[in-house]
């Protein structure tokens, strides 16, 4: 909860329900959390809780700072990638085994869950695939039914001509509006309702 929160719901005015809030901090019933979303703003929660990842920033955070810096997670960006290349298809296991954490010095903080942050974050930012295993082909080198990580498939770049029929048509070079293949008399062009 924040100052605000607590003020709303017991209609206390702010600075008695920020007295109240650090008194009982100062009693060890509640404790203060950063909230990496907004710097400036204080959330309370009960001493024994753990923030979730949401408000603490998750593994790559420490007392609300990026406890990495920008280069570090962008090496281990290229290290996750280059596993998957490596293999074809990885667990974020292997890719920790094999990579990340073997080419570090000392671990360096490539801890499973730092390296499923990245992985989860290169999914969304596409530039990795999570599949499950089907056991064949590029994913033969990972269990059946487990999940694992590998390049998306290109996809052949295609233009605005290719969502109407006409984009594709093998006789579009012979229609015409007067000629016997036109755009009123073809099937396909009547059937695509815009």
């Amino acid at each position: 909860m924040s100052v605000r929160g607590l003020s709303g719901a017991t209609g206390l005015s702010s600075s008695a329900g920020g007295s109240q809030l650090r008194d009982l901090v100062g009693l060890g019933v509640l404790k203060e959390v950063q909230d990496v979303r907004n710097r400036r703003r204080k959330l309370y929660m009960a001493a024994e809780f753990r923030p979730s990842d949401e408000v603490s920033g998750g593994t790559w955070y420490h007392d609300g700072r990026v406890d990495a810096d920008a280069d570090a997670i962008a090496a281990a960006r290229r290290r996750c990638l280059a596993q998957v290349k490596r293999f074809g298809a990885a667990t974020a296991d292997t890719i920790r085994r094999a990579g990340i954490a073997r080419d570090e010095p000392a671990g360096a903080g490539y801890a499973m869950d730092r390296i499923a942050d990245v992985l989860r974050i290169m999914v969304l930012d596409k530039s990795l695939e999570e599949v499950r295993s089907t056991g064949e082909g590029e994913l033969a080198g990972v269990s059946r039914g487990e999940m694992c990580y590998r390049e998306p498939e290109k996809q052949q770049p295609g233009g605005m001509m290719e969502a109407i029929p006409c984009g594709v048509c093998p006789v579009i070079d012979d229609c015409s509006p007067e000629g016997v293949i036109s755009p009123s008399t073809c099937v396909y062009y009547q059937k695509w309702d815009f």
